[in-house]
């Protein structure tokens, strides 16, 4: 009897333990309940003054390059957010609804040069504890985007003003649906939205004796605007990082660029929305 039982406690031990070899650990869950839609950028708004370079190291071409750098970028959004809020993922989801959603804000958004309102300053150490005391002594003053008056147009991917730099400015966008934001927002319970409005990479001309110089540098800018559920904007500007000139290796640019800029975005997100 008792070799019996001993038998069958060794079985289920063991079917336990395989159990848990094959299960996946699951991570626990976001910090705050927050559900954000993330919304990749448009591939017709895409810049990269590197392209020529890269495409001949890696035989790809201009649209499979601005492709891998969207869906990079995307995966490590994503990524970073994932123990801070929920995120919706558009870009990898192959459903029917999925695609006629990013469609339609793809449909009914314009892009305009306007000034951007200052990020959140960014902080050495990255825990919440910090954050949250940083932001308690410093609270975020809201800024509203004055629209500029003269005309702004797209022209091959890159966002052109007739009358002023765009060095100051970023790209954000208007809705001609005004309900399409608060509609979609009801329909997939969203709060925040989070749009990436421009992606570019663009050396940095400014110096006409850098030419051909070893420390000639390239600057990383992602633009993007953040709207609330109700289709406020609460936050709109650019991150950005100085990428070194010469530097063709796209793996190197997503592991070690990527990263600092996404955390310019993060920085002005109240997750406690």
């Amino acid at each position: 009897m008792r070799y019996w039982i001993s038998t069958v406690f060794l079985i289920i031990l063991s079917i336990n333990l395989s159990q848990a070899q094959i299960e996946p650990v699951l991570r626990s869950r976001p910090e705050h309940d927050l559900r954000m839609l993330i919304v990749p950028f448009d591939p017709r708004i895409y810049y990269n003054d590197a392209s020529p370079e890269m495409e001949k190291i890696y035989d790809k071409s201009h649209e499979e390059l601005m492709n891998y750098f969207r869906v990079q970028w995307n995966r490590n959004m994503h990524m970073a957010f994932i123990d801070s809020c929920y995120t919706i993922d558009l870009l990898s989801d192959n459903t029917k609804e999925a695609r006629d959603d990013i469609d339609g804000l793809y449909t009914c958004i314009s892009y305009t040069m306007e000034d951007k309102m200052q990020n959140y300053p960014e902080l050495e150490e990255e825990p919440n504890f910090f954050r949250s005391l940083f932001r308690s002594i410093f609270p975020k003053k809201e800024k509203k985007v004055e629209k500029i008056p003269w005309e702004t147009r797209t022209e091959h991917g890159e966002i052109i003003s007739n009358r002023q730099s765009s060095r100051e400015k970023f790209a954000h966008i208007v809705f001609s649906n005004k309900n399409f934001l608060s509609d979609l927002a009801f329909r997939r319970n969203i709060d925040l939205f989070l749009f990436i409005n421009y992606f570019e990479i663009r050396g940095d001309y400014s110096d006409p004796y850098a030419s051909g110089q070893a420390d000639l540098q390239r600057y990383f800018k992602v633009h993007f605007s953040i709207f609330d559920s109700y289709g406020d904007l609460v936050h709109g500007g650019y991150s950005h990082v100085e990428i070194p000139f010469y530097l063709y290796d796209r793996e190197e640019i997503v592991n070690n660029y990527f990263p600092p800029a996404i955390r310019q975005i993060i920085y002005n997100i109240d997750f406690k929305y």
